[in-house]
């Protein structure tokens, strides 16, 4: 793990409320695992008190600059948005436990909605660097928060989009896309599921997932202030694990199907 003051090389916005910011530092760079995550300060001083964890969206290993995705919901991520190149970031990272690329399969299935698209890109790199086929379904509620997924089209990501108005691809939600991709694939060995997203998504998505033969990763937001498993704020529990284990320091990827959502 590293701290750093890094400054800003980019910001730009893909809506009104979702933002693209990018930084160099090549020791996170180095470091870095898809489906880890980053925690920003976003002022100095103690207000706000609390930093900001950030997945990381993706990363350059050639020349070390990283792109953080998010969407302005509160005044720190609107502080953050303000910032302008040049402006110093400072950035503790990379942080908790990402995705697991290890194993014999050959084909990824990456379910995300929403803000859940901001780990992807970096994962599907990740896939793609080791030969695996991978076949994404992002659903999001305006189209407009769709960006980027013609590279991966050209690199031969299937990408099937699911917009709540309707405004691109399947008008709908990203589980129905997946209720009919599962049609024809649920007993594929072949698979590895990873999904990523808010819980309303993700209860969904596991009752699919539990009536398939391969496993699945989730990577799970959550509200965080340490950031390293010391205040034990972010806990979720883990079936047939009596204890709570931390989204910052156990996860925030863990075994989909094996995740208690409802206590």
């Amino acid at each position: 793990m590293y701290s750093e003051q890094c400054p800003i090389d980019e910001q730009r916005s893909i809506t009104e409320s979702v933002f693209l910011l990018s930084f160099t530092s090549r020791a996170i760079a180095r470091t870095g695992r898809p489906g880890q995550f980053l925690h920003i300060r976003v002022r100095t001083g103690i207000d706000p008190l609390l930093r900001r964890p950030l997945s990381i969206h993706r990363i350059d290993p050639q020349t070390g600059q990283i792109s953080l995705l998010f969407r302005v919901v509160g005044r720190g991520t609107r502080l953050l948005k303000d910032m302008r190149p040049g402006d110093p970031l400072d950035v503790m990272g990379p942080l908790g436990r990402g995705f697991d690329l290890s194993g014999n399969f050959s084909r990824a299935l990456i379910v995300a909605g929403g803000m859940g698209g901001a780990p992807v890109f970096f994962l599907i790199d990740a896939l793609l660097s080791l030969g695996k086929q991978v076949t994404l379904l992002w659903g999001v509620g305006d189209g407009r928060e769709i960006f980027g997924t013609d590279e991966y089209v050209r690199k031969g990501v299937d990408v099937r989009v699911a917009t709540e108005d309707g405004s691109l691809g399947h008008r709908g939600y990203v589980t129905e896309l997946l209720d009919v991709f599962l049609k024809t694939h649920a007993q594929d060995q072949s698979f590895r599921g990873f999904v990523c997203g808010p819980e309303c998504m993700l209860l969904p998505v596991q009752r699919f997932a539990r009536k398939t033969v391969f496993s699945w990763q989730a990577s799970l937001e959550e509200r965080m202030a340490c950031g390293v498993g010391v205040c034990q704020g972010c806990g979720v529990r883990i079936r047939n694990q009596a204890e709570y284990r931390m989204v910052c320091k156990d996860g925030p990827v863990f075994d989909l199907k094996e995740i208690l959502f409802h206590d």
